[in-house]
């Protein structure tokens, strides 16, 4: 919960002017209906061809609440939510939303009613202006263009955000883009408002202008429904918490009766001891040595990488971290780069290049850039070896099919079967095909760009582990990650990254994570 926070005058006096939004359209404040349920789910479920999504669910939720929802990712958290907003027809049970029972209903409908929900993948049309975006499909009803920037600017100004609303939605930043999609949600009234991993893709202090604007909605009597998987967050935010396990309500408590071991327990149904395994201790000599990266963001970048290393990138979003790593992969071309790998300078002008040297990356965007979604779980795991299974242009698909096998059983990807697509998957075991697809052809040198981005905290153990035997059997690692405890406890070396530089280097098991953070900042 937000409490005292310096700002936080500014923002409520503006947020005066959404108040007024809400009670030109009727809406009550929410004084004398504290403790009112606005939305109640009972025996709720849902089955999809060999998956049981949800088996019996029953939860409610209070107005003027904040109500977070954690559970591993495929737990079954995503299809409620859709089932809510219109985009699944459950198979069984009752919805009442604000004393209303929903049997069938849409998304727009959904709006209509006052419940919305924020995609960790934004529902924004780029090619339109924010306030386009903010009432979309509600030109006539507002009587053209003006009207619409007018009450856009009213409803963008109660929520303390100064973006212009003429400006193209491809041109705002992700935190941006967030504030446009909380003020569309306002724009239809929302008296609940779902919001799916809102802080994936946000800095420090945009992370905090979120929480006060949640904070704000809480008190004018808007419920949010908050899906993350930083329990840090949840902590900190959140009135209650539900956990959901294998498609089952496990709990549903107030915040201050749950500790972190025991929700972490109840998400996986199992005790972890420790959230990272212990450090791994292979450190041998340079495997490679890249000098003076160049680009129009990087100035004059060169670090060494060693054999059996877990090299960390720390930096603030934009810094350049995803640049050095692009540049060196091939992804992204240099004005300047030398690369020597035992010694021995290599080329490396494009992706191809970059797998020829025994060097695999994982990109930072698992969705747009590391899996081709509509492809099945076996098609995207044998990317990478496609060399290998290939006869006369044909493609072995018995060997296709053992290698997808073999990862789905190392990795244990949750799939109903080796063809099932990819974009079916849940986000840890999309990002597990990715690792699967690594793995199988065991390069030296694996780049993880935002390895555990939006993933459970199960999945993620079982990715420190896979990272900390790739560096016990002689694999180098370069890892990048926004969660500073993350690299602090994985890497055997830090290199911070501020506006396009290397700042800093560090070791993670002597210097301060104030010290590493201060170089990173600059």
């Amino acid at each position: 919960m937000v409490k005292g926070n310096e700002d936080s005058e500014s923002v409520y006096s503006g947020s005066e002017m959404l108040y007024f939004f809400m009670l030109e359209k009727g809406r009550m404040t929410v004084d004398t209906k504290k403790n009112e349920v606005i939305l109640s789910i009972k025996n709720v479920s849902k089955s999809f061809p060999g998956v049981r999504a949800l088996d019996d669910v029953s939860v409610a939720f209070s107005r003027g609440t904040v109500h977070g929802v954690v559970g591993e990712n495929g737990a079954g958290k995503s299809t409620l939510m859709k089932i809510l907003s219109g985009i699944y027809t459950k198979d069984a049970g009752t919805v009442v939303f604000d004393g209303e029972e929903i049997e069938h209903t849409t998304p727009v409908q959904s709006l209509k009613r006052g419940l919305s929900i924020i995609y960790q993948e934004f529902n924004l049309v780029n090619t339109l202006t924010a306030g386009e975006n903010i009432f979309l499909g509600r030109y006539a009803e507002l009587k053209g263009m003006r009207n619409i920037h007018r009450k856009a600017r009213a409803l963008l100004d109660s929520i303390g955000s100064t973006i212009n609303t003429n400006k193209l939605v491809g041109d705002l930043s992700a935190a941006e883009k967030q504030m446009v999609e909380i003020t569309k949600a306002l724009s239809f009234d929302s008296k609940l408002i779902i919001m799916d991993e809102p802080s994936s893709s946000l800095t420090a202090d945009e992370l905090k202008r979120l929480f006060v604007i949640i904070d704000d909605l809480r008190k004018k009597g808007v419920t949010i429904i908050y899906i993350s998987h930083k329990l840090d967050e949840i902590f900190q935010l959140c009135d209650m918490v539900t956990i959901i396990r294998d498609g089952k309500i496990i709990d549903t408590k107030s915040i201050e009766k749950l500790t972190r071991s025991d929700m972490i327990a109840k998400m996986i149904g199992r005790e972890i001891e420790n959230e990272y395994p212990e450090r791994s201790r292979c450190v041998g000599e340079t495997i490679m040595e890249v000098r003076d990266i160049r680009t129009r963001k990087l100035k004059d970048i060169s670090f060494e990488l060693k054999k059996g290393e877990i090299l960390g990138f720390v930096g603030l979003v934009g810094a350049g971290r995803t640049e050095i790593v692009r540049a060196i992969y091939g992804a992204d071309k240099a004005k300047e780069l030398k690369i020597f790998i035992n010694e021995k300078e290599v080329k490396i002008k494009n992706p191809r290049d970059g797998k020829r040297e025994s060097i695999g990356l994982l990109p930072e965007d698992r969705k747009l850039e590391g899996l081709v979604l509509p492809f099945s779980v076996q098609a995207n795991i044998t990317m990478s070896s496609l060399e290998g299974i290939t006869k006369f242009g044909f493609i072995r698909k018995a060997k296709e099919k053992d290698i997808a096998i073999r990862q789905i059983k190392n990795l244990s990807i949750k799939t109903p079967s080796p063809n099932t697509k990819a974009k079916t998957l849940s986000g840890g075991n999309q990002q597990k095909c990715i690792m699967g697809r690594w793995l199988e052809i065991d390069p030296d040198i694996l780049i993880l760009d935002e390895p555990t981005r939006g993933i459970d905290v199960g999945t993620k153990y079982e990715i420190y582990l896979l990272v900390k035997k790739i560096a016990e059997k002689g694999g180098s690692v370069i890892m990048i990650s926004s969660e500073l405890p993350e690299v602090l406890a994985m890497s055997n070396r830090v290199l911070t990254i501020c506006e396009g530089r290397i700042s800093g280097e560090f070791n993670p098991e002597i210097d301060s994570a104030h010290d590493i953070m201060d170089a990173a900042i600059g």
